[in-house]
């Protein structure tokens, strides 16, 4: 008996909507728009940081709260990956699955780390 066993990537790109932060810079203006890119970028860092930290026998309460702050913050600058992964984690802490969110929260953290990169390197492309 033969039996085949899949290879998992643990490499995503990173991907963000540009228009965001194009809505971002008319809404705010450009200087005034970065500055807010950063400061997000800044929380969202915090945020990623502190599920790297987070004990998985914790109180779930307390990383629902940490997922989707995140959620909502890679939302407000064009994180589309980063937040529909942040949703991702959500659904299995709703659903209880803990091999899921085991595999989910890590994949949330490297998405975040990557998403974040991403970010920088756009910003220094676009001095």
């Amino acid at each position: 008996m033969t039996s085949k066993v899949a290879v998992l990537r643990l490499e995503e790109p990173a991907r963000f909507n540009p228009e965001r932060l194009e809505q971002l810079c008319e809404e705010m203006g450009e200087v005034r728009a970065e500055h807010e890119v950063a400061q997000t970028l800044q929380s969202i860092s915090e945020q990623v940081q502190s599920l790297v930290a987070f004990d998985p026998g914790g109180r779930p309460e307390d990383m629902v709260l940490k997922v989707r702050a995140l959620a909502v913050a890679a939302s407000k600058i064009g994180m589309a990956t980063l937040a529909r992964v942040a949703q991702d984690v959500l659904t299995c802490i709703a659903q209880r699955d803990q091999v899921a969110l085991a595999a989910t929260r890590a994949r949330l953290i490297r998405v975040g780390e990557r998403s974040i990169h991403a970010i920088w390197d756009l910003e220094d492309v676009s001095g």
